[in-house]
């Protein structure tokens, strides 16, 4: 892999993280340059305010802001563990190599919070309807299809479609649109 397609890869990557991150966790909102709905409430002046605004993470905001304004958009997109599984089958590269490049660009497996937060029966995730926790987005379309607070349901044992950087991956069926979905155990409650 070429030096610009590793430094598009990381773009990518942040892109994902800052789309997938509430507002109130970035140090944008936490140092005051934003509200809680990503609204501009002061030009940066410190060296800290502006790294925490910079022209990316505007334009990232900016697209944002648009998409939550389609009606139903004030979500979350999607888990940061299946957007990297997404990348991860998009560009056929290993979880070593993901790590490695992420890792490499300043990100540690701690920040992308993929750990499970809870195991089911080992690997397995049980039958039944668990509620979303976060928004998860459609396979195919990239849409926001299984809305935080709705739920998805397991008919029999599912064990696990992939995993990435330890987070077991399930395809699940999202019970209002009967869609199928990609969750994670820390996209979840039973």
């Amino acid at each position: 892999m070429s030096f610009t397609s590793a430094a598009d890869m990381i773009y990518a990557f942040r892109f994902l993280k800052l789309l997938t991150t509430s507002w109130d966790d970035t140090d944008a909102y936490k140092l005051g340059v934003i509200d809680g709905n990503g609204k501009v409430l002061k030009k940066p002046t410190t060296r800290e305010e502006k790294n925490s605004y910079t022209i990316f993470i505007k334009l990232v905001f900016n697209i944002k802001r648009l998409l939550e304004k389609v009606p139903g958009g004030k979500t979350r997109l999607a888990s940061y563990a299946a957007a990297l599984f997404l990348i991860k089958e998009h560009t056929g590269m290993s979880e070593k190599r993901l790590a490695e490049m992420l890792e490499k660009f300043g990100y540690t497996m701690d920040d992308t919070n993929l750990q499970e937060s809870w195991i089911i029966n080992e690997e397995q995730l049980l039958p039944g309807r668990y509620k979303l926790i976060k928004d998860v987005a459609s396979l195919e379309t990239g849409e926001v299809i299984g809305r935080r607070g709705t739920y998805v349901s397991v008919i029999e044992n599912c064990m696990p479609t992939d995993t990435i950087f330890n987070a077991h991956i399930y395809k699940v069926k999202h019970v209002n649109t009967h869609q199928m979905l990609y969750v994670s155990v820390g996209d979840i409650v039973r």
